[in-house]
């Protein structure tokens, strides 16, 4: 039984010092290229209250709870989500330059903070939207184990979930 226990200790601290050496910070991006004009595809992001119509993280609890600032899109526009399953956290867009550039820092209370952007760049008769996100977690080993093995996986479906949903509803405006 004592060596099953020193066993386990010897994984588990093996596992933290491994931690360490792992990335503090990920950023992840994804692009893709929609037969809509810039316009219509910012008009999707900038606009707060059109998150609902697109955003992966809303399909995840029906329960989840939105509530916005008084501006609703542009600099300065923010919401926050209250969630069982997510937990709370607010997002407020930074900067936002028409059908060219969207930047918004995102506050997940408790489990730290985080950067997006969204970029539009035309391209002959379509538009590549680019999503980003970038994270640090600090010295966390936890954290840093968390983010190799789930963190990524989950924001490129993620991403590829609403740049699919933003194609199509910025498609069908064209």
């Amino acid at each position: 039984m004592k060596k099953i226990l020193l066993g386990i200790l010897g994984i588990i601290v093996l596992l933290i010092i491994v931690g360490f050496f792992l990335p503090s910070k990920i950023e992840v991006t994804r692009s893709l290229t929609m037969h809509a004009s810039p316009e219509a595809a910012f008009e999707e992001i900038n606009n707060l209250e059109h998150w609902e119509k697109w955003s992966y993280w809303n399909t995840l609890d029906p329960t989840l709870k939105t509530t916005y600032g008084e501006q609703r899109s542009g600099t300065g526009a923010w919401y926050s989500w209250d969630s069982k399953d997510m937990g709370k956290g607010k997002l407020i867009i930074t900067e936002s330059k028409p059908s060219s550039m969207i930047k918004a820092d995102l506050d997940f209370m408790e489990q730290g903070t985080a950067k997006s952007w969204y970029t539009f760049e035309p391209v002959n008769d379509s538009t590549k939207v680019t999503m980003g996100f970038s994270t640090e977690f600090g010295m966390n080993p936890f954290m840093r184990w968390m983010g190799v093995t789930m963190f990524e996986s989950e924001m490129n479906k993620a991403f590829d979930y609403n740049l699919n949903k933003i194609k199509e509803i910025a498609e069908a405006k064209e």
